[in-house]
């Protein structure tokens, strides 16, 4: 495990940790109550699929997780948008049912928990993005199986669908479904990653109280453009090829526009390129091209993008198509695996999800972001498939 790894992922929760202690204090300027502290605690059940032809064999997968939840009950208008929600951490414990080859895992997980839709009955999302360590991961030697698993720490997002049941005063029995992902963001190889889906079931200690909803009306904002500039770090190769292999950075400039919508949502169309340094590392070591070895390393996207802004913070979700890929395209053709139908859709297709912060945004301010600046961090794939963990800085005008 590399020492700059191990800064980043930590560094990584840390900020996470500040954003979720943020979302609460924020909550607190104006609140008729003090955020109310709510804990959980949850199991999750289900089964792991084996998903890459190499890997160990699972039989379950068992999770038990803690939540130091607090419902914000303020009147800052995205409270009130969002139905009051819960922020605060998950702790979570897991078992993949395979102790030798892939071991257990301990995450730390910001969450955010919403009540889907105005007028629906007790039905809630939670969603989490966080980092996970695991006590048993790939080796060469001595674990040579574990292709889900590169390294001790990685990113995990969880999210979660569940229906609630008041059992009394002050506790409520929650069941549903949860999704869970495990990735380093293609940092340290290999990296399959673990995707599973389980059923969960648990107990949430609140006390019933009734919410004061102010009428919000929707305005209508113009639309704003940001610029960010990023700094990407992977290590370079497939998922079972270049093991133990060096890191490169890769640098990305994006440009967009932003469409608010109904005060909690901007839409977005955007492009971004971006110069990958292990590219040109390659084409040099490979003489794969003779001329313009600088310009085959760039890439160029167009994307469309959304944004759920929470106060400061949002969650964001790109989905691009690459217009320039030339390098990706020829790495495959040279390795003869360009046959494959699932390369070619990675030639196409590549998908950012991140956080974002806007530490001088104000308060009731909605999703008015212009003359702002933000900073953020994603993982980036080409399909499904993690490519690079990035470090972002924009402004918003």
């Amino acid at each position: 495990m590399s020492e700059y790894k191990i800064k980043a992922l930590t560094k990584l929760n840390c900020v996470l940790c500040f954003l979720v202690f943020s979302l609460t204090q924020n909550g607190q300027d104006s609140l008729d109550v003090k955020a109310k502290f709510e804990p959980s605690f949850n199991i999750q059940l289900g089964y792991l699929p084996k998903t890459y032809p190499i890997s160990p064999k699972t039989n379950h997968s068992l999770s038990s997780s803690i939540g130091l939840m607090w419902e914000l009950n303020g009147k800052d208008k995205w409270h009130q948008l969002y139905r009051f929600p819960k922020v605060g951490v998950e702790l979570f414990m897991s078992d993949f049912g395979n102790p030798k080859e892939m071991g257990y895992s301990l995450g730390v997980v910001p969450t955010i928990e919403i009540k889907t839709k105005k007028g629906s009955k007790n039905f809630y999302a939670k969603y989490g993005f966080g980092m996970a360590y695991f006590n048993k991961y790939y080796n060469a030697t001595s674990n040579p199986n574990n292709y889900y698993i590169g390294s001790s720490l990685t990113a995990m997002v969880s999210l979660n669908f569940m229906w609630k049941k008041r059992l009394t005063k002050n506790t409520q029995l929650t069941y549903g479904l949860s999704a869970f992902h495990y990735s380093n963001g293609h940092t340290q190889l290999p990296n399959v990653g673990l995707n599973f889906v389980v059923a969960n079931v648990g107990l949430q200690f609140d006390k019933f109280r009734e919410h004061k909803i102010e009428e919000i009306l929707t305005k209508k904002n113009r639309l704003t453009y940001s610029v960010k500039l990023g700094l990407g770090r992977h290590e370079f190769g497939a998922t079972e090829k270049a093991v133990g292999g060096p890191k490169y950075n890769s640098y990305h400039l994006s440009a967009w526009v932003n469409k608010p919508h109904k005060n909690i949502h901007l839409w977005q169309v955007g492009i971004t390129a971006a110069y990958y340094s292990s590219f040109y590392e390659y084409i040099i070591s490979q003489e794969v091209y003779k001329t313009k070895q600088k310009q085959k390393s760039l890439t160029g996207i167009i994307f469309i993008g959304h944004e759920f802004i929470f106060g400061k913070i949002s969650l964001s979700t790109q989905v691009g198509f690459y217009l320039y890929n030339p390098f990706f395209i020829k790495q495959k053709k040279l390795e003869n695996t360009w046959g494959n139908l699932g390369e070619k859709i990675e030639a196409i297709n590549t998908n950012r999800f991140g956080v974002l912060y806007y530490p001088f945004k104000k308060h009731n301010t909605l999703n008015k972001l212009n003359n702002q600046l933000f900073m953020g961090v994603f993982i980036k794939a080409n399909l499904f498939q993690a490519d690079l963990f990035e470090y972002s800085l924009g402004f918003t005008f």
